[in-house]
């Protein structure tokens, strides 16, 4: 057998890079330990900047201190003392089998001390008179033998937990397993319940083409008729006049008769009536025979043999299906339309195009199928407002969501009727209508937990959870309702941008005096580090990052008097630069990836193409005091949003009309320069970081 020496020489006095014995061995936060001559040589083929080093057996990759390199890394002193230990039993090892006292080779064991003695121990030392003296090679053969049992004993209890990592193991496959069927379940009912939409809508539409013709074949009459009695009215008016004008008296009279009977008809005589019916857009529902719509709700609780127990704050999904069955208005209402009578949007006063639709005595038609199953007719003939200026808050409930469901809808398609075959309810969350024209209204406040204190930068991932840059943490993570969630390791802080791409990596700007940006991975791993320069070649630290459609990343350069903007692959790899008139101060991507910057210097916000050229200016709002635009972000339809830092301080809104962006309106006026500003995934959230109360503000 081995010396343990030697065990623990070969096994843990080595270092991996060198294979030679440990040299001032140093630990990384792994634990795990090596030369500290050895751990500089391979961080620098980590970095090029050797500022970050990966640990060769695990491959974490860490920050290396900046004063004193790898050196700051603490002495692994495990290391030490093994290896001192080491040393103090080899040392011994050549002098074990000499007895100290009389200088002969020790062969008795003595039972009573436990300890190795010689022939004079047992024989002329006093300590060990009456001792019991048996053979060393016995004593060892019998302690070997113990030590052979309690191997074999811990060795059992080993198998004991490795049987016990296995199976958690098998535990942790069957949850893998689980998971992936009940995702796969999920899908497969997303996709019936878009072939059911798919196929309601095509009976909807065939019903409105149907309609269509029926009544054009209804216009096409009248106005047959209209124009043949019009033409009699014309060729009985002209043959008169030309009685009266060029007729001999004899002429006159004769014909005086039958012309006066023929006029004094014509003058008699009505047009047909037209119906104004026709030409308005009436939808019957589909046939009893169509398929009924089933929530998503719904067909996903089938799917995963799950059931809703409701509960006073858990309404039924049932009515979310058009069905053409009258008790559909009896049954709790869709959660949706319980998000919508919370709704802040509830409180606005009915628009003059819904008033008229519901409640003016000119419109005393029916309507649409689909509202009327959900408005029975006492609520639409007493409870609406007859004017615009009432609130809805004055209705009843149900009259609330019906209206402002009629309304939103009213707005979008610009008919006097809703002709979709859909629920005309809706939560604000789910709706993909775009937010062009509506008015943001103060939502909520989410206030920062300790890790994410002073935020600047903020970004929204398509799952709501809120990442946040600051000044004194690296890049954080938060729940939707703010709670601390995790941190981006190895991320910087001092940063004022950070931006997502559609594959949902991460792109962020590396921290002052760090001339790089990195990416990571969609599971917050450092995935690339890359190098940044200006226009001339001049290693540059990025202070914005913008991601267009196309998952090209945007940066902008602007400290220490850089001017420069490039554009890179998804992957990082530079496709071009150009040169700006001022240092860019924050930058955002137009949904046809132009580019929106704000310039530090002159205090402009510029529109141009993605080689710097049709630059134009885009004009600060009416009557502000003082104009110095920062933070920009711009949705999906082109609607941008800037963050004024001068006078007052406030977040405007412009929309795009014929390529130039005009002013619409102020959002909101704020006693703090507002930093951040980011959209949520569907769009209809807007967040804005308040710096200095480590806010982060919603609008809806």
């Amino acid at each position: 057998m081995a010396e343990v020496s030697t065990l623990i020489d070969r096994h843990f006095l080595e270092c991996v890079i060198c294979s030679e014995p440990f040299n001032d061995p140093r630990a990384l936060p792994c634990l795990h330990p090596f030369c500290c001559e050895c751990l500089e040589h391979w961080a620098k083929s980590c970095s090029n900047d050797n500022s970050i080093v990966s640990c060769p057996l695990c491959k974490k990759v860490y920050q290396i201190p900046e004063e004193e390199g790898i050196k700051g890394f603490p002495v692994h002193f495990l290391v030490t003392n093994l290896q001192d230990n080491v040393d103090r039993a080899k040392q011994k090892k050549s002098t074990t089998g000499l007895c100290n006292k009389h200088g002969q080779e020790k062969k008795y064991y003595c039972v009573n001390c436990g300890c190795a003695a010689c022939s004079d121990c047992c024989v002329l030392d006093p300590s060990h008179r009456s001792h019991l003296f048996i053979q060393l090679k016995e004593a060892s053969k019998q302690r070997t033998s113990s030590l052979d049992k309690l191997t074999r004993r811990v060795k059992d209890v080993e198998e004991k937990f490795t049987t016990a990592i296995q199976q958690i193991q098998e535990v942790e496959q069957d949850l893998e397993r689980a998971t992936d069927e009940k995702i796969q379940a999920i899908d497969e009912a997303k996709n019936a319940f878009m072939q059911q939409v798919d196929k309601l809508v095509e009976a909807y539409k065939q019903g409105a083409y149907s309609k269509k013709e029926e009544n054009r074949r209804a216009i096409d009459q009248i106005k047959e008729k209209l124009q043949v009695d019009l033409a009699s009215l014309i060729n009985s008016t002209e043959l008169a006049n030309n009685v009266i004008e060029s007729g001999s008296d004899s002429d006159i009279i004769s014909l005086y008769p039958s012309l006066s009977s023929s006029l004094q008809q014509l003058a008699e005589s009505q047009p047909t009536p037209v119906n104004g019916d026709l030409g308005e857009f009436k939808l019957d529902p589909p046939q009893p025979t169509s398929m009924d719509l089933h929530s998503l709700e719904q067909l996903l609780c089938d799917k995963l043999h799950i059931t809703i127990v409701p509960t006073e704050h858990t309404l039924s999904h049932q009515t979310s299906n058009l069905s053409t069955n009258p008790s559909a208005v009896a049954k709790p209402l869709p959660s949706a339309t319980a998000q919508l009578l919370r709704s802040p949007a509830v409180e606005k006063p009915v628009s003059s195009a819904t008033t008229k639709l519901l409640s003016s005595p000119a419109a005393e038609k029916p309507l649409p199928s689909a509202t009327a199953q959900l408005l029975p007719s006492p609520v639409a003939a007493n409870s609406l407002p007859s004017s615009a200026t009432e609130p809805l808050s004055d209705i009843t409930p149900k009259a609330q969501v019906i209206a402002a469901a009629v309304s939103r809808q009213l707005k979008s398609t610009g008919k006097t009727e809703s002709s979709q075959g859909q629920s005309l309810v809706s939560s604000p969350q789910s709706s993909t209508q775009p937010c062009m024209g509506k008015k943001w209204k103060y939502w909520a406040n989410i206030k920062m937990t300790p890790q994410a204190s002073r935020p600047m930068g903020i970004a929204i991932h398509p799952d709501g959870d809120i990442v946040l840059t600051s000044m004194s943490s690296p890049v954080t993570v938060l729940s939707r309702n703010g709670d601390f969630k995790h941190i981006f390791k190895g991320s910087p802080s001092e940063i004022f941008d950070l931006a997502i791409t559609p594959s949902n990596q991460y792109i962020i700007p590396g921290k002052p005096g760090k001339n790089e940006f990195y990416i990571y991975d969609s599971q917050n791993v450092l995935f690339s580090t890359t190098p940044t320069y200006d226009i001339n070649k001049q290693p540059s630290n990025p202070t914005s990052v913008a991601v267009d459609s196309a998952g090209r990343i945007i940066v902008g350069f602007g400290y220490n008097g850089h001017k420069t903007v490039s554009i890179h692959q998804p992957d990082g790899s530079l496709i071009s630069k150009f040169e700006t008139t001022s240092p860019p101060r924050r930058l955002t991507c137009t949904p046809d990836d132009k580019l929106i910057i704000s310039f530090h210097i002159n205090d402009t916000l510029q529109l141009m193409d993605q080689s710097g050229h049709n630059a134009s200016i885009i004009e600060p709002p009416p009557g502000i005091q003082s104009w110095k635009p920062c933070y920009v972000c711009c949705s999906k339809q082109g609607e941008l949003f800037v963050g004024n830092t001068g006078y007052p301080k406030a977040v405007y809104r412009y929309v795009c009309t014929g390529g130039e962006y005009k002013y619409l309106d102020c959002i909101t006026k704020m006693e703090n320069i507002p930093w951040g500003i980011a959209l949520s995934a569907d769009e209809q959230e807007l967040f804005l970081v308040d710096w200095k109360s480590s806010l982060v503000k919603i609008f809806q």
